[in-house]
């Protein structure tokens, strides 16, 4: 079995990547990010296409390009368009979804079957929750281009079959006639090598978080939680860039808010291990990495249900509805006042989270690789 994946940037296309390289069914990885690429694979599995991202960075500068959507419609269609060229034969071709429209063809003629993997919600339902957030705040933001959403939608059409991250987004792509038979929900997974928890040198109650700070994080309402919450020794800190959009409504921060930036990915099991819980509350998301890297360092979740998070309600920490700043307080408030029973949830969280590791989602991805050349059509 020959496999191409195909990726404008690296997500966890790359860890997947490594993997099938191990076991001899990689043929080539065509990818945007050669600087990471050369690291873990040798130069005949990979070919980077550097330029897309270069050029819809330019795109992204200039603000009413950006506000349209204008760095993915180029990025992505540049990609694409760029990466046909580099397709060998194969059996099958593992296209990340919006990088394949205008390859998935040339794909088929080298004889490939076609996996779309979508990493978040329904195209339809991304664009819709995001849309209305905005517009309750009064944000003008940087939106998908319209093109870029039905790119989406005829990749998931027109594929062999689709790979998603969680339950949670496989229900938003029923919703949206998506088939159940073309779906198969493969968690994600975590480097034990990378994720474990350093001892504790202080009692703070730290609360954590760690992504991009911004609006569909969800960040605007975790402020409004810690503005109710009141104790001593505590503090949140945020780990990651704050957006632009974010600006306006972080002008003036809760006591007690710590931005501490960006933080090399090779290092964040240090912040992860001076945390006493980690708390996502995002209004989309597919399945978050951060999670599983959390619940690796021995964290209770604090998580929206629409984290598409593994952790469990009650056992590995608390799953809430999404933009209820209420729900995130009284979480908190629980957590700081049950010190030893949070603990317990995120040492149990630690042991759960272990058979969730790359080599476990590889499985998964190669067994509907396998049904799809033995069947011609996936059953799940």
């Amino acid at each position: 079995m020959n496999v191409v994946i195909s990726v404008g940037g690296r997500f966890h296309a790359i860890q997947l990547a490594e993997q099938l390289h191990e076991r001899g069914y990689l043929r080539r990885v065509i990818t945007t990010k050669s600087w990471y690429v050369r690291r873990v694979l040798p130069a005949r599995s990979w070919k980077a296409i550097p330029e897309p991202e270069y050029l819809g960075m330019f795109f992204r500068a200039i603000p009413a390009f950006r506000r349209r959507g204008y760095y993915s419609y180029v990025k992505d269609n540049l990609f694409d368009a760029l990466a046909r060229k580099y397709i060998p034969p194969c059996d099958i071709f593992h296209v990340w979804g919006n990088y394949g429209r205008i390859s998935m063809p040339f794909a088929r003629r080298q004889g490939a079957k076609v996996v779309i993997e979508r990493g978040s919600t329904h195209p339809y339902y991304q664009d819709a929750i995001l849309r209305e957030e905005y517009a309750r705040f009064g944000i003008q933001p940087e939106r998908i281009h319209p093109q870029i959403i039905e790119k989406g939608l005829s990749e998931i059409e027109e594929a062999d079959h689709v790979i998603i991250p969680s339950d949670f987004v496989k229900r938003t792509f029923i919703e949206n006639g998506v088939s159940d038979d073309k779906l198969t929900v493969i968690p994600y997974g975590f480097n034990p090598e990378h994720f474990r928890p350093e001892p504790r040198r202080d009692a703070v109650f730290r609360v954590l978080f760690v992504g991009n700070i911004g609006v569909q994080k969800g960040v605007h309402y975790l402020l409004q939680a810690w503005e109710r919450f009141h104790a001593q020794d505590a503090e949140l800190v945020l780990v990651g860039t704050v957006e632009k959009e974010m600006r306006p409504l972080m002008r003036s921060l809760p006591a007690g808010v710590v931005l501490r930036g960006h933080v090399r990915h090779e290092e964040l099991y240090r912040e992860y291990s001076k945390a006493s819980v980690f708390v996502l509350p995002s209004l989309q998301e597919g399945s978050a990495l951060v999670c599983y890297e959390a619940m690796a360092c021995g964290l209770p979740l604090l998580v929206s249900e629409n984290t598409g998070s593994i952790a469990v309600h009650g056992e590995h920490g608390h799953v809430i509805p999404i933009r209820d700043a209420g729900a995130i307080t009284a979480s908190l408030q629980w957590m700081y006042e049950h010190r030893d029973d949070a603990r317990a949830m995120g040492e149990r969280s630690r042991d759960f989270v272990q058979s969730y590791t790359w080599s476990r989602y590889a499985d998964g991805v190669i067994g509907v690789y396998r049904s799809i050349l033995s069947a011609g059509v996936f059953r799940t």
